[in-house]
C-alpha cells in the first residue's frame, strides 16, 4: 500500500512543478500527504473539501483565475477518486503501513487496480486536459478532435485496447506544451515570422517535459515529443526519419493533420473530407508512411460516409 501513496506524491509533485507552486498538502484524517515548504507559514490558496480533508497550495506569486480552475478541479477529482471511495484511508499515511481493518476488504478487491496504475493514469489525464482547456479553448478542441481520430485509426493499426488506449492519451496530451506559449503568437492570425515559429516548434519539447515529469505517463511522453518529425527528416525537434519515429507518434501525427484541416484552425484552413484525403495521399513517403495513410483514408471515407462528428 506505501506505492499507492508514492505514486499519488509523485502526481501531486507534477502538479506542483506545473503551476510552479513552493507548497501544496492535502490533510486528511489518516494523515497528511505533503510536498514543498510552506514558506512564511503562508498559503495563496486553501480549499475545505469536507470535515475532515484540507487542501493547500502556495507560492510567490498570485494565482490568475484560470491556474485556480486548475487547483479545483485538482483537489475536488482527488478527493471523489481516493478520499470518497476509500482508497487513501486504507493506509495510516503518517507511516504508510497500517491497514485499517474497515477497509481490508476494499483494499483486496482494487489492489491489482492500482498496481496497474490504469485508474490513476486516466484521473491525471483528466486534470491535465483541465489545464489545457482553462488555458486554451481552441488547443483543447483540437486535442480532443485529435484523440478521435487517433483511436480510430490506431484500432485499426493495433489488434491492443490498452495500446488504442495509450495512443488516444498520447494524443489527447500532444499539444499541452503550447500553454506555455505566449497568446499574441499562438493565436496570431497573420503569417507567423521566422523567430515566432521557433518559439512554436518548442512545444513538443515542452510538452514533454511536463508528461515526462509523471512516473505513469512517462510511457506516452515520447509520442507529445515525437509527433511533429517527418519520415523524411524535415520535421522537429530532431529531424529523425522512417523508423526512428515510433509508429505511434506517427498515428497521432496523421490524426492531427486530419483535425486540423477537417475542422479549420488559426494555421489550417478547413478543407472537405475529399481535399483531405488528396493532401494525405500527396504526403506519403514524405511527411507520413503509407500504411497510417491508407488506414487513416478508410477512416475518413467511413466517417464522409456515416456523416460523424465529434462533440467537444
Amino acid at each position: 500500500m506505501k506505492d499507492i501513496v508514492d505514486i499519488l506524491k509523485k502526481e501531486i509533485t507534477s502538479l506542483k512543478d506545473f503551476l510552479e507552486l513552493d507548497y501544496i498538502s492535502i490533510k486528511t484524517k489518516s494523515g497528511d500527504i505533503t510536498i514543498g515548504e510552506n514558506l512564511n507559514n503562508f498559503y495563496k490558496y486553501k480549499m475545505q473539501i469536507d470535515e475532515y480533508t484540507t487542501f493547500e497550495a502556495s507560492r510567490i506569486e498570485d494565482f490568475n483565475e484560470k491556474e485556480l480552475s486548475v487547483l479545483k478541479f485538482f483537489a475536488k477529482l482527488i478527493f471523489d477518486s481516493y478520499f470518497v471511495n476509500g482508497y487513501l484511508n486504507l493506509i495510516n499515511i503518517s507511516n504508510g503501513t497500517e491497514i485499517n481493518g474497515f477497509y481490508k476488504d476494499i483494499y483486496n478487491s482494487n489492489i491489482q487496480l492500482f498496481n496497474s496504475n490504469i485508474q490513476f493514469k486516466e484521473e491525471l489525464v483528466k486534470i491535465l486536459l483541465e489545464t489545457i482547456k482553462v488555458k486554451d479553448e481552441e488547443t483543447y478542441e483540437h486535442s480532443i478532435g485529435v484523440a478521435y481520430y487517433s483511436k480510430l485509426i490506431a484500432s485499426k493499426f493495433f489488434n491492443d485496447e490498452y495500446k488504442v488506449r495509450e495512443i488516444e492519451i498520447g494524443a489527447l496530451l500532444h499539444d499541452i506544451g503550447k500553454i506555455s506559449i505566449k497568446e499574441q503568437i499562438l493565436f496570431k492570425p497573420s503569417k507567423l515570422r521566422e523567430d515566432e515559429f521557433e518559439i512554436i516548434k518548442k512545444h513538443p519539447e515542452i510538452g514533454y517535459k511536463i508528461v515526462s515529469k509523471s512516473e505513469i505517463l512517462k510511457d506516452i511522453a515520447n509520442y507529445v515529443l515525437l509527433h511533429h518529425e517527418w519520415i523524411n527528416g524535415m520535421g522537429y525537434p530532431f529531424g529523425l526519419k522512417g523508423d526512428q519515429i515510433p509508429v505511434e507518434a506517427q498515428i497521432i501525427s496523421v490524426a492531427d493533420f486530419i483535425e486540423a484541416n477537417l475542422h479549420g484552425r488559426n494555421y489550417a484552413t478547413r478543407k472537405t473530407v475529399s481535399e483531405v484525403i488528396k493532401e494525405l495521399n500527396s504526403l506519403k513517403g514524405i511527411k507520413f508512411i503509407k500504411e497510417i495513410v491508407d488506414l487513416a483514408n478508410e477512416v475518413l471515407e467511413i466517417i464522409e460516409e456515416e456523416g460523424e462528428s465529434i462533440i467537444y
